[in-house]
């Protein structure tokens, strides 16, 4: 039993990797060794010891009765779906591990630690989203009914518990409903208790799927107020801390409806960090940038595809269209040597079964070798690398440019610029599949993964069987383990065009 005597007592992680620990203090050798960050010593009840580092001004008031609302930005309700969600669940376990915690608080932390639980890079002016979330503690703000309402129904979703589910949708509509008001006001609409609340409000959405399209309609809502706010608002505090969640959330919105993001503009690329300097941006930061442009690539590919052979114009487009795209191709290898410069080790091969262990009924994986990191963040940079990586270069394919990829024969790994087809660069993507569905990483890596792999099955050649079945179940898996239901793989674009306007 967790918790009592007689257990290892040994770090976290090796307790995860089931290899002796050598019990050094603060921290064990054998995983600095190993190249692993140590975990930990855990003494007593592992949920009460990780919840203690946070602070404990959460939520401590029950929300004010539900009103049933449409979405904001929807044209139908999302929240009859919710409501009426018909579960067969077995009960989750007892609230009271803590007495002295109420349900508000044990939720709360419960989603800060799957999802948000996210410690960043040292060197980034960014807030962590706990230290965020934490300090939304007004009990008449949005983001306070937001983050009740996010946490409440994932609770309830992972712990297989209807009434939860049930209370949360309530809470959701008591958020839209306060939404609406806000979004009356300007300045209170521009403020950053709404940024805060329609991430939480779209993270809901992703999780609960009541309408298919209520999350890109959060959304493009967010989209709209950062255009009302303007670069120079994310100069400094929460502003400038939410811009990569913000910015990321942005762009996938625009490059799902392949329509040319406003973020691409040289000011939204620049100001947010000028009070720090452009070298304060972190590889992340700079990852995004290149990701702003690519909305506005599918949104030309997508009119272009749409003339007849013999429109007029059809040539001009295409002698400023292709350098376009190569230039963004350009600046994405020029940003992966730099990521090979600055953190030459951060990854090593392994095999999957040496991992197996620290997943969520991950399928057998279909690889003889997978790829493992030292930093979540690196894992983060260099999936969604080779995501941007294959849409620019499928791109460049629709319009007759082929690339001389070089085959996989003593190339590295993983991949360089230049290096490896199609195939396998989704295949790449595959095999970093187990480190993001990790333990370590919690939900927050399942979170990261819906956006590349969507993109990798798209890529992958038809023939690769097993790797397109295993794919489709690890999609099971995050929506089953981790409560993400926009990745089923019914609930997600499941052809080319969806992401290239129609051509195969």
């Amino acid at each position: 039993m967790v918790g009592t005597g007689g257990r290892s007592k040994g770090c976290r992680t090796c307790r995860r990797r089931k290899v002796k620990c050598d019990e050094g203090k603060p921290l064990c050798d054998r995983c600095h060794k190993a190249g692993f960050e140590c975990g930990g010593y855990v003494e007593f009840v592992q949920f009460i010891d990780e919840t203690s580092r946070l602070k404990s001004k959460i939520l401590r008031r029950a929300p004010s009765p539900a009103v049933t609302s449409r979405p904001l930005y929807c044209s139908e309700s999302p929240l009859e779906h919710a409501i009426n969600f018909n579960f067969s669940f077995n009960s989750y376990f007892p609230l009271t591990v803590n007495p002295s915690w109420n349900e508000n608080e044990i939720m709360t932390t419960h989603l800060l630690l799957g999802i948000f639980d996210w410690n960043g890079d040292s060197t980034s002016p960014h807030a962590t989203w706990d230290s965020i979330l934490l300090s939304q503690d007004n009990e008449t703000e949005l983001s306070t009914a937001s983050i009740r309402a996010l946490s409440t129904v994932y609770f309830g979703k992972m712990n297989k518990q209807p009434r939860l589910m049930r209370e949360g949708a309530k809470q959701y509509a008591d958020a839209l409903k306060m939404l609406q008001i806000k979004l009356q006001w300007q300045e209170q609409a521009i403020g950053d208790d709404v940024l805060i609340a329609i991430i939480l409000l779209a993270t809901y959405e992703l999780i609960c799927l009541t309408h298919p399209k209520a999350w890109l309609s959060h959304y493009k809502g967010l989209a709209k107020l950062m255009m009302l706010r303007g670069p120079h608002r994310h100069q400094s505090g929460v502003g400038l801390a939410l811009m990569p969640t913000i910015r990321s959330c942005i762009a996938l919105g625009y490059l799902v409806e392949r329509k040319r993001c406003f973020l691409e503009e040289p000011a939204w690329k620049t100001i947010p960090w000028a009070k720090r300097g452009l070298d304060s941006k972190t590889p992340t930061d700079t990852l995004h940038d290149v990701l702003c442009d690519i909305p506005g690539i599918l949104e030309d590919l997508s009119g272009a595809l749409s003339w007849t052979p013999n429109v007029p114009g059809n040539i001009e487009f295409t002698s400023w269209f292709i350098p376009q795209v190569l230039s963004t191709l350009e600046s994405l290898y020029s940003w992966r040597w730099d990521w090979e410069s600055r953190f030459p080790n951060s990854t090593f091969i392994t095999t999957p079964v040496e991992y197996d262990i620290d997943t969520i009924s991950l399928p057998p994986s279909p690889f003889k070798s997978i790829i493992w990191f030292r930093d979540p963040n690196r894992a983060t940079e260099l999936i969604v690398y080779n995501a941007l990586r294959l849409i620019l270069t499928r791109t460049l394919q629709i319009t007759g440019v082929q690339q001389e990829d070089i085959q996989l024969q003593g190339v590295s790994d993983p991949l360089l610029p230049m290096e490896g087809n199609r195939n396998d660069i989704a295949t790449e993507i595959c095999r970093m599949v187990s480190y993001h569905l990790s333990c370590f990483r919690r939900s927050s890596g399942a979170f990261i993964l819906v956006f590349p792999l969507n993109v990798a099955y798209l890529h992958l050649d038809p023939n690769s069987t097993a790797i397109r079945s295993w794919l489709e179940s690890v999609m099971a898996v995050i929506a089953d383990s981790h409560g993400f239901e926009i990745g089923r793989s019914e609930n997600t674009p499941r052809k080319a065009s969806d992401v290239h306007g129609g051509l195969q």
